[in-house]
């Protein structure tokens, strides 16, 4: 290291010394002398002027002592710094964690689950009561639609239905039940459409059909009655009769209203492209006409 710093020095000089006799060397009448002389003095300029480009960069670099003397005298500074730093961290700290507190997901475990309202039993079927299936099936479907959490599979519906079957609907089930781990999806247990056809098939009314096709053709509604009434009775009979068809159903049900909404219905135009369009036309049409009564 020693080594290097005279070299670079003489350089510097050598580089100065060679700038400036450049300018001159080829000056007219300069004696080989003379050049000498002028390099000489180029070489001292350079070693001041290093000298005060050092000093001068050093000037700004505080000393051992003084460095110490700095540190001492903003020791105070620090050390009144330091607990508003600490304090100001440990509120950061307490406010992440409220924020992770806020934001994560709650758990509802601990939730109290809900409890739909509590609806009357079906009525035991004993299979020789025809007359009752239809409402024993009815009373299921509304116990499964008030309480989809409980009943959300066929084989839940189908083996709360079976605790109701007695006698010989009790004995048609029990074969069944004695496969009860059977999960096959076509399995009657797991089907409810199934099981509710088999239950018709065995134990309903194999007249009922009939007997609702009798009585909804020869359903009328009463003069100065209400449509509201007509349209109950239609729709329990149509439960009963199954698939028609639209059209065949809205045949049937203009037939049976009254002349007073017949002639009304005449002033609409076009036809009605299902029963229940043609339905809340005559209930509003209804509704007015007994409005005017009143």
């Amino acid at each position: 290291m020693e080594g290097a710093a005279p070299s670079r020095r003489g350089g510097m000089r050598s580089r100065r010394s060679r700038s400036f006799s450049g300018l001159l060397g080829g000056y007219p009448g300069m004696s080989k002398g003379a050049r000498e002389r002028l390099g000489e003095a180029e070489d001292e300029e350079g070693e001041e002027s290093e000298e005060t480009e050092v000093a001068t960069a050093l000037a700004g670099v505080p000393e051992a002592s003084e460095a110490e003397n700095l540190a001492h005298s903003n020791q105070p500074l620090i050390s009144q710094a330091e607990p508003n730093f600490l304090k100001m961290m440990e509120k950061m700290t307490q406010f992440m964690g409220q924020l992770t507190q806020a934001v994560a997901p709650r758990d509802n475990s601990k939730a109290p689950a809900f409890k739909t309202p509590s609806m009357k039993a079906p009525d035991s079927i004993y299979g020789a009561q025809a007359h009752k299936l239809r409402g024993f099936i009815q009373s299921c479907q509304l116990i499964f639609h008030n309480d989809p959490a409980n009943f959300f599979s066929d084989r839940k519906k189908v083996l709360y239905s079976t605790s109701f079957l007695t006698g010989r609907a009790g004995k048609w089930i029990e074969p069944y039940l004695s496969n009860i781990s059977n999960e096959d999806p076509s399995y009657l247990l797991n089907n409810w459409q199934l099981f509710e056809t088999q239950l018709f098939t065995l134990f309903g009314d194999p007249k009922e059909v009939r007997k609702a096709e009798q009585e909804l053709d020869n359903l009328r509604m009463k003069e100065s009655g209400h449509v509201s009434l007509y349209i109950a009775d239609f729709r329990s009979l149509m439960s009963r009769i199954g698939d028609w068809g639209e059209r065949a159903y809205i045949h049937v049900y203009r037939r049976g209203l009254e002349s007073r909404l017949l002639d009304q219905l005449a002033s609409y135009p076009g036809n009605f492209d299902t029963l229940q369009e043609l339905m809340d036309i005559t209930l509003e049409l209804d509704t007015r006409y007994h409005e005017r009564q009143k």
